[in-house]
């Protein structure tokens, strides 16, 4: 008779507060390894999106400021935590919690710690970086290949002790007809019923290339007709600047900034493509996500982008930065409807072979049973 699979108990900390692709993945792990039987707890800044979400879904929860004058005080407490709880694994995902949480659970004597790199930005080769990758943990975690290469290259890390392991998605019970959503989202903007979109969903901020979005738009605006729709919430001074530029390119009647979405898939539904412009990027969730809806997509070839996306095969790639190129790959997409849907059809079957929860999940417990040994 087979020997049943161990049960772990977890650690996620993290001393992010709003709510993205990061949060998003450490709750759908969470979800997914207390649904299996495992015993979850995240540490994480009191009220924030992760822990309101979280309450009474079977995980435990801790809350800690994760700032820097708490620094001394938040070790102390960790330390205290560990030694309670006495879990097999801790999982950091930021950088400030990093730099407190993995020092703490070395000296609690946890026999499972790792770092979670959810962003592909560079990683200077500084003595506490150093201690961070090569000493105070047992792995990192990235979400993209290209950010496994680059911490292998700056900190010399065997293929064993860094693992890219891209965020699944939890698929939805079911994708609503796309005709129906263009109608409903037209509708919302008080549009024409017939009107078309493209659009972005993220962060918006500069590095995820919200101003050359803008630029592409207004390039390909005389060769398509479709409205641009931006998901998403930022500082109050980038989304007036970011506005300000739709107004002075003079499509501002085209351009809709419609805020944070919770439910994001009526409106990958509703587009005809979905835009990534990131300046930087591990695999985003909302790229997945859109790839799973059937929606077209162009990213920037950057990061982990490029990784998930296959130039004219899953979908279109521009350089970053690149306004005029950017246009013509929105042109391209929606002149050539057969083509792009062949390539939507390919993501959406990659994604569902590659980057669901169940497969992310389970390559994770894969490492933690060869760690122990199981």
């Amino acid at each position: 008779m087979p020997m049943k699979p161990p049960l772990y108990k977890i650690i996620h900390t993290t001393c992010h507060t709003a709510w993205g692709g990061l949060e998003k993945r450490v709750l759908n792990e969470s979800l997914w390894m207390a649904d299996k039987g495992h015993q979850v707890i995240i540490i994480a800044p009191e009220n924030t999106p992760l822990l309101q979400r979280a309450k009474g879904h079977g995980v435990k929860l801790y809350p800690m400021s994760f700032k820097r004058l708490s620094a001394l005080s938040d070790y102390s407490r960790l330390i205290r935590i560990f030694n309670q709880e006495k879990p097999h694994i801790v999982n950091t995902h930021g950088n400030t919690d990093s730099k407190i949480a993995l020092p703490a659970a070395k000296k609690a004597h946890i026999p499972c710690r790792i770092l979670s790199r959810h962003i592909s930005t560079p990683v200077n080769n500084s003595w506490y970086n150093r201690l961070l990758y090569k000493k105070l943990s047992h792995y990192t975690f990235t979400t993209a290949d290209y950010t496994k290469r680059h911490l292998q290259e700056v900190f010399n890390l065997p293929d064993q002790q860094v693992v890219s392991i891209p965020s699944g998605i939890v698929e939805p019970a079911g994708l609503t007809p796309k005709d129906e959503e263009r109608r409903a989202l037209a509708a919302k903007l008080n549009l024409d019923p017939c009107t078309r979109f493209i659009g972005f969903v993220g962060r918006l901020s500069l590095e995820k290339g919200v101003d050359t979005l803008l630029k592409g738009f207004h390039k390909a605006a005389n060769h398509i007709p479709h409205h641009l729709v931006i998901a998403g919430t930022g500082e109050a001074s980038f989304l007036d600047r970011m506005s300000e530029l739709a107004r002075n390119l003079n499509i501002g009647n085209r351009v809709h900034f419609i805020g944070f979405q919770e439910n994001v898939w009526p409106f990958y539904r509703s587009l005809d493509c979905k835009i990534l412009p990131s300046v930087f990027e591990g695999i985003p969730q909302v790229l997945i996500e859109a790839m799973y809806a059937l929606c077209p997509v162009v990213g920037s070839r950057t990061g982990g982008i490029a990784d998930i996306i296959t130039h004219d095969e899953t979908g279109l790639l521009f350089d970053v930065g690149q306004s005029d190129e950017l246009c013509e790959m929105i042109v391209k997409t929606i002149d050539n409807p057969r083509a792009t849907n062949e390539r939507a059809q390919n993501a959406e079957q990659k994604i569902k072979r590659c980057h669901t929860i169940e497969t992310m999940g389970q390559k994770i417990i894969h490492i933690y049973q060869r760690h122990f040994n199981f």
